[in-house]
Formats: structure tokens, sequence, C-alpha cells
């Protein structure tokens, strides 16, 4: 049983999801992944939601669902990688739990980052790539992160035991 919600953050395709779902089921806990929050509310794919009401529009809802995200007991919660780019939201978070970091490198995520144009990443321009992101988001992470886990040629299931070793650490001290 979870003491608090554990939440995971880092760079569109580091794995929060897939090592979000792992976690919770070890820890027999719910999980949310708050960009299913975000679709469900406006109803559109991420991609829709940030053509039609650009960077900021998108960031603004982005912001107002998870401010006002209030989950019943704890859980994993998934955010979407723009997450960080709220303070506010990040401070919410931080007080409903332990904020993971899945470090990804930057090789890794443009090999899983196939569907760019797709996938409903916040850019800040036309012009913009993964590594501008990357090189905005990384600082952001460690600031707000109360665990890192390098995730490079791991399996999900090793990382899942790694957050959940840190985890029973935290709780000890």
């Amino acid at each position: 049983m979870l003491n608090s919600s554990v939440i995971l953050i880092g760079m569109p395709g580091s794995g929060k999801s897939t090592v979000g779902k792992m976690l919770a089921r070890e820890l027999a806990a719910d999980f949310c992944d708050t960009d299913d929050l975000i679709t469900q509310s406006t109803g559109e794919k991420l991609q829709e939601t940030l053509d039609k009401r650009g960077r900021e529009g998108f960031l603004d809802k982005e912001r107002r669902i998870l401010m006002e995200f209030s989950p019943k007991s704890p859980m994993v919660i998934s955010t979407g990688g723009s997450v960080v780019l709220h303070e506010d939201v990040m401070k919410r978070l931080k007080q409903m739990g332990t904020i993971v970091f899945l470090d990804a490198d930057l090789p890794l995520i443009r090999k899983r980052l196939w569907n760019l144009d797709s996938r409903g990443i916040v850019f800040n321009g036309n012009d913009e790539d993964i590594m501008t992101v990357y090189k905005e988001r990384e600082p952001l992470y460690y600031k707000y992160a109360d665990i890192r886990i390098h995730i490079r040629h791991r399996h999900v299931g090793d990382i899942v035991k790694e957050i959940m070793r840190d985890l029973r650490k935290r709780q000890v001290n």
C-alpha cells in the first residue's frame, strides 16, 4: 500500500506510462496517465489539441486540469513531458508524493520518438527540434526530482525494482 503518490516525470519517450503501469501493478495501486486526463477533457488526441490551441493554449489546458486533479488515494501518476513547465503544478504534485525522474538520454529519446508529428509534444516554435526541448526541460526535471532513475539499456522490470527500492529507502529515512 502506498503512503503517498509516486509521480513519474521525464521527456516524451522516456517510458513513463510503461513504467508507471508496471509500478502500479507491483505496488497494488491505481495508475493515472495525465495525458489521458487531457484527452478525456478535450475529446481529442494531444496533437489535435496542440494543433487547435497552440502551445500556450495546450499548456493552459494541461495546467488547469492538473491543478484540479485530486486523487482520493495515493497512486502512480505518469505525467506529460511538459508538466515541468508549470511551477505551480510541480509544487502541487510534490505535495502529493515522491517525484521520480526517468532520465533518458537524447539518443534514446530520438530513437523512441519516431512519431514526432503526431505524438503531441509541446515545442516552442516551428523550427524547434527534440534537442531544444531536451535542453529546456532537463534542468527542470533535475530541479523537481526526488529520485532519478537512469533508464538507458535497462529492462522496465529492473527500472521498477530500482524505483521500489528507492521508495523504501525514503520511507525509512
